[in-house]
């Protein structure tokens, strides 16, 4: 069993919310509205339900962890469980260290259970304004009132996608990565990964393993660390250093990928980046990448300067021809929606002060903004308590 309860009664639909449905509770009387129920939204209503204070959540698929459930079927988390759950509910025994995409949406489906969160499905916010003193959030349904907004819409429904010249005419097939869920289900059988990331560097390899001819296309190197170092996961040691200053982090990465590359035979491999820049340029986790690079079954290139018919050129003037283009190019936070209100800071997150109030607006709030070597859950953790006591010290003024 997950948590200390079990049931079904507490994430509804597009019928009602938990704590009371529509019909019972007037569309004025909510303190907060939460934005999104992946983890950091469900983080910030089980907090703010601790404090009793009226909220709902609003959420745009059928479930909660509703982006998580479209991911690649492989997918695994970097972050080790017992520093990537939620407030107030670890991981159930049995699973791994390194949970799954299926542990982690079964883990959210039971949170929401679990605590009874009052979510409401089906509920796409279109619009953001000021209303008197406080806040209307319009979905297609409804318009939702409220003293204080919290935004957690993250980062995976908002996908870069670069344009490159000539894109329009390649005769194959281009996808983002948030469209790859396995291997059989990819055309052809050549297939460029544009990106170096962490989704590049596991659907390269996933490709890999499954006899496909991959290409990597990398425009300016990364830093590889392994997953666990010596039988402790990579996050652990992460977790201490994210109470350092962010330059010794960063200095620390760029380090730790430097003596990795030292310690490992055999060909070159990728290109380190010589530099990790302020706005948190994450390290690939896992060295399976290197292994299949080193075999020969993933080749390297450098970046992509233009598309041509089926031909893809290189910035060194080399070509590739192949069916499909997978560009895992990486997301940026979703704040399109909220319109002059998703102010960004200089790395395209919300801009904000003391890690989760906007810097514009006191009583809008952002969770799921926050990326470091302690991983995004457990930021969302620690965010999702200080919201809460925000909201509550500003309640009982």
């Amino acid at each position: 069993m997950l948590g200390e309860r079990d049931g079904d009664a507490g994430v509804r639909g597009d019928n009602g919310i938990g704590r009371g449905g529509l019909n019972e509770l007037s569309l004025d009387s909510f303190d907060v509205v939460v934005v999104g129920a992946g983890p950091g939204g469900l983080a910030v209503s089980q907090q703010l339900g601790v404090r009793n204070i009226s909220h709902v959540v609003l959420e745009r698929g059928d479930c909660v962890g509703w982006m998580w459930h479209h991911v690649y079927y492989s997918l695994r988390l970097h972050t080790g469980k017992h520093l990537s759950s939620l407030p107030g509910m670890a991981f159930p025994a049995g699973t791994p260290l390194f949970p799954t995409r299926e542990d982690l949406t079964e883990y959210l489906r039971a949170y929401g259970n679990v605590f009874e969160l009052p979510v409401m499905t089906g509920q796409e916010v279109f619009g953001l304004r000021r209303k008197d003193s406080g806040w209307e959030i319009e979905t297609r349904d409804a318009v939702f009132r409220s003293k204080a907004v919290v935004v957690a819409t993250g980062i995976m429904s908002d996908p870069v996608i670069p344009e490159f010249e000539g894109m329009e005419s390649y005769s194959g097939q281009i996808i983002h990565s948030t469209e790859y869920r396995r291997p059989d289900e990819c055309s052809g059988g050549s297939v460029l990964v544009v990106g170096i990331g962490n989704s590049a560097a596991e659907i390269a390899s996933e490709l890999a393993r499954a006899g496909r001819d991959v290409t990597l296309s990398v425009r300016s190197g990364a830093n590889v660390i392994p997953r666990s170092i010596a039988g402790v996961p990579s996050q652990y040691v992460g977790w201490a250093m994210g109470w350092l200053p962010a330059g010794v982090q960063r200095r620390i990465v760029w380090g730790t990928g430097a003596v990795g590359r030292l310690l490992r035979r055999g060909p070159p491999g990728l290109p380190r980046k010589m530099t990790v820049g302020r706005c948190g340029d994450q390290p690939v986790i896992g060295r399976s990448i290197l292994e299949h690079i080193e075999a020969g079954r993933v080749r390297v290139a450098p970046g992509v300067a233009e598309f041509n018919g089926s031909c893809v050129r290189f910035t060194d003037e080399s070509e590739w021809y192949g069916d499909l283009v997978i560009l895992a190019t990486g997301f940026r936070a979703a704040l399109g929606w909220m319109g002059d209100f998703g102010e960004r800071d200089e790395c395209g997150f919300a801009d904000r002060r003391g890690r989760v109030r906007s810097a514009h607006h006191p009583d809008l709030y952002f969770v799921g903004q926050n990326y470091d070597g302690r991983g995004g859950l457990y930021n969302i953790r620690i965010d999702a308590q200080r919201i809460a006591r925000l909201i509550s010290g500003t309640q009982s003024q």
